[in-house]
């Protein structure tokens, strides 16, 4: 009997050789240009020949102020889509699916323009809180980005749900001090995130992957758990995430 590790597996309209991913792990390896260099080609290109059935490019903000780290690469702007085209062919000349994970560090973002759903401080620092206009400009931002992803040759776009970063901001009670439509009961709370994915999921098409990288708990006193993250994941699967 073959191992189901090891088996093909379809993932969407994708089909992996096997169940083992190649996980977007930070390197700190752009320039402070924010374009992919020749270590990030290097970095990927190996990893494409690891055997490894996908592979998840690392974090890339969609706006400067959503950069987590200097040394980052973004898709903020058209003038990103040749170098991001360069990875994403590198990775995908090894016969291997390319992803991209599209990023907003939102209260985390090493940046003197932070943002954030609330007035949470962050390293000593308190985020400006958004307005609607702050939220409408990055739902745009994810939705421009993933089209810049999908126009630059990456098979998927991952969002970066995760490790407390803006979409989870919103998502968590812990950060999340709103009294307006995006704030208090859960179902407010789900709203940003949702629109996020709704928003790229239109600039991409229904037949581009939308995978959602997720944070089912965040093990400290006053944040999400299982009870809040499970009702979110299925309506994350009723709007059409593929994984």
């Amino acid at each position: 009997m073959t191992d189901p590790l090891f088996s093909p597996f379809c993932l969407g309209p994708l089909t992996l050789a096997n169940r083992i991913v190649c996980l977007p792990m930070y390197l700190a390896y752009p320039d402070p240009d924010h374009e992919v260099n020749s270590l990030m080609l290097d970095y990927y290109s190996e990893m494409a020949d690891s055997g490894a059935g996908m592979v998840v490019v690392e974090n890339v903000p969609v706006e400067p102020c959503g950069l987590g780290n200097p040394r980052t690469l973004l898709i903020s702007e058209d003038r990103f889509i040749p170098g991001l085209a360069r990875l994403a062919k590198a990775i995908k000349a090894r016969g291997v699916p390319a992803v991209l994970q599209l990023h907003h560090a939102g209260r985390h973002a090493k940046r003197a323009d932070r943002i954030a759903p609330s007035a949470v401080e962050t390293w000593g620092v308190t985020p400006k809180v958004m307005d609607q206009a702050d939220i409408d400009r990055v739902v745009a931002a994810f939705a421009a980005g993933a089209r810049r992803a999908k126009e630059a040759g990456f098979d998927a776009v991952e969002l970066h749900g995760g490790m407390g970063y803006l979409l989870t901001q919103f998502l968590s009670a812990r950060t999340n001090l709103r009294h307006d439509g995006y704030g208090g009961e859960l179902a407010n709370r789900m709203r940003f995130p949702l629109e996020v994915f709704a928003a790229v999921r239109a600039a991409v098409g229904d037949g581009f992957p939308v995978g959602y990288r997720f944070l089912a708990d965040e093990y400290v006193p006053g944040g999400l758990t299982l009870d809040e993250t499970r009702p979110f994941a299925l309506e994350l699967a009723r709007a059409g995430a593929t994984y």
